[in-house]
This record gives structure tokens, C-alpha cells and sequence, in this order.
């Protein structure tokens, strides 16, 4: 007859090195970059001239969606310029120019 202590104590050996594991943290990410602050005037520039042609002038749609009352953060602004999204390629605009035309979109959703 097999001893009910085997599988026990395997169970034990795999739960305690998953938390061992865990509490280890050998590939946790690094901290992300600091937030850049964007300037909402400077953005309604950014905007004229690399987003308009398919939000239109007034950000109210055009090919690319409405951004007006679309509830968006800055930063989930800025997370999307990076990354495109739908048919919106990623990395239109960059750096503080990116951080400028977020700040400008998320007026629009106040």
C-alpha cells in the first residue's frame, strides 16, 4: 500500500518554492520613466499639424474619431500616440511634442 505522504509532501515542496519564487522577484520590470509634463497650447499646434487631417481641426472626428467627451487621460493619450491604435500608426509625434498634443487631448475630455 502507497503512503499518503508522497504526494503531500510534493504538493508542499511546489507550494513553497512558487512562493519562494514569488517573493523573490528575480525579473521584476524596472521603474517606469518619469512622466514628461505636457503644455496644452503648445499641443492645439502639435495637433493642427499632425493629427487634424484625421481628427479634424476641431478634434470632433473626420477618418479618426471624435476626441471630444472621449474621457482620455493624458497619459493614455500619450500611451496611444506611442503605440498607434486602429489604422493610427505608432510614434506620429514623439517626445515633448507627444506629452504637448496629450495634454491638448485630454482638455477636450474635461
Amino acid at each position: 500500500m502507497r503512503s499518503p505522504l508522497g504526494p503531500l509532501a510534493l504538493l508542499v515542496v511546489v507550494a513553497a518554492a512558487t512562493f519562494g519564487l514569488a517573493k523573490w522577484h528575480p525579473f521584476s520590470p524596472a521603474a517606469p520613466a518619469a512622466a514628461v509634463s505636457g503644455d496644452a497650447a503648445r499641443g492645439k499646434t502639435v495637433f493642427a499639424r499632425n493629427c487634424a487631417g484625421c481628427h479634424g481641426a476641431d478634434a470632433t472626428g473626420g477618418v479618426g474619431p471624435s476626441l471630444h467627451d472621449a474621457g482620455l487621460t493624458a497619459s493614455e493619450v500619450e500611451a496611444i500616440v506611442a503605440s498607434g491604435r486602429g489604422v493610427m500608426p505608432p510614434g506620429l509625434v514623439t517626445g515633448q511634442p507627444a506629452a504637448d498634443v496629450a495634454a491638448y487631448v485630454a482638455t477636450l475630455s474635461q
